[in-house]
């Protein structure tokens, strides 16, 4: 647990690092606390983006990890040189208030986080919810660890399976959006650890680049020091953050942070002399870009939103003509700049099509919390009626159906306030940057879901989640309020109503260290959730057997796809793990005796292979057995390599 901590908080440094320079400098009136938040998802964008060029030259991201992390921090440094004039006076500004809220709220986000990895049972990061996308990227980061993109093209399919049958899944991957895959390589490699031992932290970090970015936005929105921090912890953590990131999509985890900086962006004022429309030019495309490779799904509602933002403040009369200009030829720049993956367009594409047939079963798997109780499930509120349910002498906390969902309706009402409340604000940009944001998700919601397709809607209502809740927490504790006003008894009941909100959100934080720790699982969650109990996670007996036998090469094969693509992937890489059938020839590489990974019966060991027993768990059993002996078992066993 240590590793992964010193891990994550390393690659969080990396990309702060890589992001401060260039913030300072393309936003030159922002204040140092809003850089330094910011920062870490501009490096990410940063990062990510020169990872898929590199990527594109048929470099491989094993070997650019480190060298593209030092190339992005002496280019962080020369920015900060040439906008050194303003950081004096940027830090003299600084408030120790927010300063101080800021970071309380990410020493508990940290903990929030990290807790059930430290108290779960092992397997816990590896099996939760939609596994088959965490294997998806996990086999992405593999094949990208070594080989570059053009080799699988050029091989014939023996020849990979050859090469390793760990790189055979990725070839159906590589001619859409690779771009996280690739990033679980670097992170983990800048890390020091392993693909599959790092990618559960990998895709915390996400959370924790949105915790971050979050700040400046919301105080943008008004949000006072403390209530910016609590409302951007409850936002990083709470339930619908949960929900994210057990669905293991790691591309929209990864794309969260990357949404607040680009609503941040877009609500900056406007731009004063050539220099900062220069920066700001370079700023949004940048931000349309990072967006784009690493999401190509998200992109249309992006697009819609900003296209939203910038009609409604033209409407409305604040969006001067000029600074309209530099909004479209940012977002040109940024298209412009996606020719070299074109072809992710044409995957954009496919991903809509398909939403029209996305099958039932995903969102009854995912998505029956949203449909139990829409009022309810639109703020992630869920947990509030049923989420003690579980927990031994707790169940009296939960709340009552009808009472949370008159907390919903409560918050429904909260948002349409914050709307108004936002076209209204003549002072302030980011509310209505956060509105349209929501309303494109929520447009999604609606659309997909009246056309009969609930897994493509709650998808859509998940995108852009923080904002939803920014709009309503906006109406209530924005400060000086926004027009029209409330009576006073009303506007006290709006920040009563905030703070059960918010306060719902951290309980939900809570439960999940909690839940991990008795090694169960919320009521009518995603379903998939108890395959880490089913499927031994603790291989490391099995390790330690391969390394005092000195082994150098084995094969793994597993009924389960899941445990198949676990084994593998663990162990490739310490050792080498070839093709069962490559390990049957008689002229097979290795000595004699071969070394196997293979389902442990409900008995144990079959007593005619007893003998040949190394080391197990509870659901695998390695084995070093003479070559002719596997030669005749392989024949009697199903050998599932179909992870997804």
């Amino acid at each position: 647990m240590q590793h992964i901590v010193l891990a994550l908080a390393l690659n969080g440094l990396i990309f702060a690092g890589a992001g401060l320079g260039p913030m300072a400098l393309l936003a030159p009136r922002l204040g140092a606390l809003a850089v330094l938040a910011l920062a870490p998802a501009a490096g990410y964008a940063l990062y990510s983006t020169a990872l898929t060029w590199w990527l594109l030259q048929e470099g491989t991201a094993g070997e650019a990890a480190w060298p593209l992390a030092g190339l992005l921090l002496a280019v962080s440094a020369a920015c900060l040189a040439a906008c050194r004039a303003t950081i004096g006076p940027r830090l003299a500004a600084v408030s120790g208030k927010r300063l101080l809220a800021g970071l309380a709220g990410l020493v508990l986000c940290l903990g929030f986080l990290l807790s059930p990895l430290a108290v779960g049972k092992k397997g816990y990061d590896v099996f939760r919810g939609n596994a088959s996308d965490s294997f998806i990227y996990m086999f992405i980061a593999r094949y990208f660890d070594e080989h570059p993109r053009a080799w699988a093209f050029e091989q014939t399919p023996e020849a990979v399976e050859a090469a390793g049958p760990m790189l055979v899944p990725a070839q159906s991957m590589l001619s859409i959006r690779w771009t996280s895959g690739a990033m679980l390589t670097a992170a983990a490699r800048l890390g020091g650890l392993g693909i599959v031992e790092y990618q559960y932290a990998f895709t915390l970090t996400s959370f924790v680049l949105l915790f971050a970015a979050l700040l400046p936005f919301l105080a943008a929105m008004g949000l006072s020091a403390p209530a910016a921090s609590l409302s951007a912890l409850a936002l990083s953590t709470g339930y619908y953050a949960q929900m994210v990131l057990d669905i293991r999509a790691f591309s929209q985890i990864n794309v969260l942070p990357l949404v607040a900086l680009l609503a941040l962006a877009l609500s900056l004022p406007a731009p004063a002399g050539r220099r900062e429309t220069l920066g700001r030019l370079v700023l949004l495309a940048g931000c349309y870009l990072a967006a784009f490779v690493n999401y190509t799904e998200i992109f249309p509602m992006i697009v819609g939103a900003s296209a939203s933002y910038l009609v409604l403040r033209r409407a409305l009369g604040r969006l001067p003509r000029a600074e309209c200009a530099v909004h479209v030829a940012g977002f040109l720049i940024g298209m412009a700049a996606t020719w070299p993956v074109r072809f992710l367009w044409g995957h954009m594409l496919a991903q809509i099509q398909f939403t029209q047939g996305a099958p039932q079963l995903w969102s009854e798997a995912y998505f029956s919390w949203l449909y139990h109780n829409l009022p309810s499930g639109l703020f992630g509120l869920p947990l509030l009626e049923y989420g003690f349910s579980r927990l031994p002498g707790w169940g009296f906390c939960d709340l009552p159906g009808w009472l949370v969902s008159v907390l919903g309706l409560g918050l429904c009402a909260l948002f349409a306030l914050g709307g108004l409340r936002a076209a209204a604000d003549p002072d302030r940009r980011a509310p209505l940057c956060a509105l349209t944001f929501s309303l494109a998700s929520l447009a999604a919601f609606a659309l997909f879901w009246l056309r009969g397709a609930p897994w493509v809607a709650g998808k859509g209502l998940s995108y852009f989640y923080p904002m939803t809740a920014a709009v309503a927490l906006y109406a209530a504790l924005a400060r000086p309020a926004g027009k029209p006003a409330l009576p006073r008894p009303v506007a006290m009941a709006a920040v009563v109503l905030a703070g059960v909100f918010l306060a719902g959100q951290l309980v939900a934080a809570g439960l999940r260290p909690a839940y991990a720790a008795l090694n169960i699982d919320y009521p009518r969650y995603v379903r998939n959730h108890g395959r880490y109990r089913v499927i031994d996670g603790n291989i490391a007996g099995l390790k330690d057997a391969l390394a005092r036998a000195g082994a150098r090469q084995l094969a793994v094969c597993s009924a389960d796809p899941w445990k198949w693509s676990f084994l593998g992937l663990s162990l490739d890489g310490p050792f080498q793990v070839v093709a069962p059938l490559a390990l049957a020839a008689p002229d097979g590489p290795g000595a004699a005796e071969v070394f196997v990974a293979l389902d442990r019966a409900p008995g144990g060991p079959p007593p005619e292979l007893a003998g040949y027993r190394l080391a197990e768990n509870a659901t695998s059993v390695l084995y070093r057995m003479p070559r002719e002996v596997w030669a005749g078992l392989l024949s009697t066993l199903t050998c599932n390599t179909t992870p997804y």
